[in-house]
């Protein structure tokens, strides 16, 4: 396979100067750390409170009994969703002017999925804890109203964050995927690496509209596993391009000393 070699003129032209390389380089090291964080809890979560077979009477026992760890949960769970706002972000620092206005479209994207994430988890965080609390304190779940409103909070929760943020998240990537397989700036092969990630978070949310929850909570899974490693691959392929970029600029202020120099003997 031959080697990719950047066009120099479109690197020269990005509109990502060197003061924003370090953003860039944080921006991809956050997103990694948060989606690897947030999957592991919320697998270990998963798993401690047995949840193959899903009823809001067992999460309504669950979170009482591992509070701290439901909370660390819905945190975990923010921190992801800003990390992956703020990745787009980064990636429309690396891109060429041209995509100036789908990358806008995409960042407004993932500004509405994050917005509907930190509403639904913070629901689940504070609302939803409250009330199995209280129905923990009361009597026993069957029957009880409160299981009826804990039922209604997951349901809304698990729309907006299944269903709405993972299309819009989804939508937002392909976005991304598409000016990436369109620059000259960058190889092909990371636009090819955001493609199944991004497609995951669509059919996260195809597989909620269609009412399959154990399938939809494992996409959610592995598009944020996948997301982290995206993120690291990203960081890596992006800062060997930024680095050329500082070099190629630095050759040039080079030349333009050296012809001045050459111009100031010649009027000598």
């Amino acid at each position: 396979m031959a080697e990719f070699i950047p066009d120099t003129t479109a690197l020269v032209s990005a509109p990502s100067p060197m003061r924003r390389h370090r953003f860039v380089q944080i921006t991809c090291l956050f997103a990694t750390i948060a989606h690897t964080v947030a999957t592991l809890v919320c697998v270990y979560a998963f798993r401690e409170g047995n949840f193959s077979d899903f009823t809001p009477a067992r999460l309504m026992e669950f979170v009482p009994r591992h509070l701290v760890l439901w909370r660390c949960c819905c945190l975990s769970a923010i921190l992801a969703s800003v990390s992956s706002l703020v990745f787009i972000l980064a990636m429309r620092e690396i891109l060429e002017e041209k995509f100036r206005f789908i990358i806008g479209v995409a960042v407004c994207l993932a500004v509405l999925a994050c917005s509907q994430d930190l509403a639904a988890v913070s629901r689940m965080m504070v609302l939803f804890s409250d009330i199995a609390l209280q129905g923990n304190a009361i009597c026993t779940y069957t029957g009880n109203e409160l299981v009826q409103i804990g039922w209604t909070l997951i349901n809304q929760s698990i729309t907006e964050t299944f269903m709405v943020s993972s299309f819009l998240y989804g939508t937002a990537g392909l976005a991304i995927c598409y000016c990436l397989s369109r620059t000259r700036v960058l190889p092909r092969s990371l636009a090819w690496a955001h493609l199944p990630v991004w497609l995951c978070m669509l059919s996260t949310a195809i597989a909620t509209f269609a009412g399959f929850l154990p399938a939809a909570m494992s996409l959610m899974f592995a598009g944020n596993l996948g997301l982290s490693f995206l993120a690291a691959f990203s960081g890596v392929s992006i800062d060997s391009v930024l680095v050329q970029k500082r070099d190629i600029k630095a050759e040039e202020a080079t030349e333009n000393v050296d012809t001045a120099d050459t111009a100031d003997k010649s009027a000598i």
